[in-house]
């Protein structure tokens, strides 16, 4: 019995104190404290016992990450978010950082406008090689870009080596067809985009792959650069213009091999190319309206074979100084013919090294170590190799149209080639 009246007497004692403004009992209100009962009591007083300050509590870093980890483990939810978010664009943001350091600063070296003039262009038709040209360049020191001519965004202040890029040397003025149907979508492995040439004039976003803003900086461009050089109001100039050739009817396999998907129903055979090489084909040159109704060889061949008849016609007009067949070319002595030794030091003692190592190596006195023979390579075969191991193969009966045949001989003579028979290239 006086044990329970005890206990009475004390648990009224503490309510009236919370409740009284004795013993805090005001702030205890105000604060929402509940009412202290013995249990409560002595299980705080425990706590606050157990509780001891932690050694390295009074300096500030420590301080500083244990509440940085708390705000962590408060976003416990957005954790992986952010992870994916720093994996997937930091790699993007990081490239787009580089590129702007290096190309559009000017910390490290002038930035290179879309005016401004470039030591070379080269031309030539999809599959002639261009792909491995330009590695081929790049590996000696130079910057020239593949199918593209925006320095703001790519590493192209030497020069551009593209197949789209002739469209300076067409004949004429675009059609209002050919504007048209170039600019009314995006084509994908075609090597076209306004973006190519110069950073948009109209503000479109690169986010964007092709919209109403792009088809309008299209036809801009398609208007102002179809024979520009005839005109010489090309909005990029460039030194000395050179024509890439590979043989036709080699060419031609390897387009084959890109575009056209073999016949399932027939061995040996092909369907016809892809729709995007069509629109693209019969938009460049419009006189021809079969292209949907020819084979994929005559559609291959017919591309290859009025590509170059343009060009070599450019070439005869004084427009593109000169042609070279990439069979027999190295890449040092492209660039000495662009006359790009002359002014890049680097590539010219690269060139040097790769020539007396290519010497070297034909007398027998070589271990055929280093990068030196490597830069003297010729282009025959490359990283681009869409025909492999000569899957396939045309030949010239394979030509349906009799016209078609005898302009491919035609432009293969004019080229340096003996004739359309010659198969002595692997492809």
């Amino acid at each position: 019995w006086r044990v329970k009246t005890r206990r009475a007497v004390h648990s009224h004692r503490l309510k009236m104190a919370h409740r009284s403004d004795r013993h805090g009992g005001a702030v205890k209100r105000r604060a929402g404290v509940p009412i202290a009962t013995p249990a409560s009591t002595e299980t705080a007083r425990d706590a606050a016992t157990d509780e001891r300050a932690h050694p390295l509590a009074k300096w500030w870093a420590y301080a500083a990450v244990m509440r940085a980890l708390k705000v962590w483990d408060a976003m416990a939810a957005w954790k992986r978010y952010a992870w994916i978010t720093l994996v997937v664009a930091g790699p993007y943001v990081a490239w787009v950082c580089y590129l702007w350091f290096h190309l559009q600063s000017g910390l490290l070296r002038p930035p290179v406008a879309v005016d401004h003039p470039r030591p070379v262009l080269i031309v030539g038709t999809q599959s002639s090689g261009t792909t491995q040209m330009s590695h081929q360049l790049a590996r000696i020191g130079l910057e020239i870009g593949h199918e593209t001519s925006d320095a703001t965004w790519d590493f192209a202040r030497d020069g551009t080596i593209s197949w789209l890029h002739g469209m300076r040397f067409m004949p004429g003025r675009a059609p209002p067809a050919t504007i048209a149907s170039m600019c009314s979508r995006f084509r994908k492995n075609m090597g076209w985009h306004p973006a190519l040439f110069r950073a948009p004039a109209l503000g479109c976003s690169y986010r964007s792959t092709w919209d109403k803003c792009w088809s309008a900086e299209c036809a801009g461009i398609v208007t102002r650069e179809w024979g520009c050089a005839a005109r010489g109001t090309c909005e990029t100039p460039f030194d000395v213009a050179l024509l890439q050739l590979r043989h036709p009817m080699r060419t031609m396999e390897s387009l084959a091999a890109k575009f056209c998907p073999p016949d399932d129903d027939l061995a040996g055979a092909f369907k016809p190319p892809h729709v995007n090489f069509l629109e693209l084909a019969a938009a460049l040159w419009p006189e021809r309206t079969d292209w949907n109704a020819t084979g994929c060889v005559d559609a291959v061949g017919w591309y290859v074979a009025l590509y170059t008849r343009d060009m070599l016609a450019a070439k005869d007009a004084g427009f593109i100084a000169d042609a070279f067949r990439v069979e027999d070319s190295y890449p040092c002595e492209v660039a000495e013919r662009a006359g790009l030794l002359l002014t890049n030091a680097r590539a010219r003692a690269r060139c040097d090294s790769a020539r007396v190592a290519r010497e070297q190596l034909e007398k027998g006195n070589s271990d055929r170590k280093g990068g030196g023979v490597e830069a003297m390579a010729k282009t025959a075969k490359g990283k681009n190799v869409r025909n492999k191991n000569g899957r396939v193969r045309f030949e010239p009966r394979d030509v349906v149209s009799v016209e078609l045949r005898a302009l491919i001989a035609d432009v293969a003579s004019r080229g340096g080639y003996p004739s359309i028979e010659d198969d002595t290239e692997e492809a």
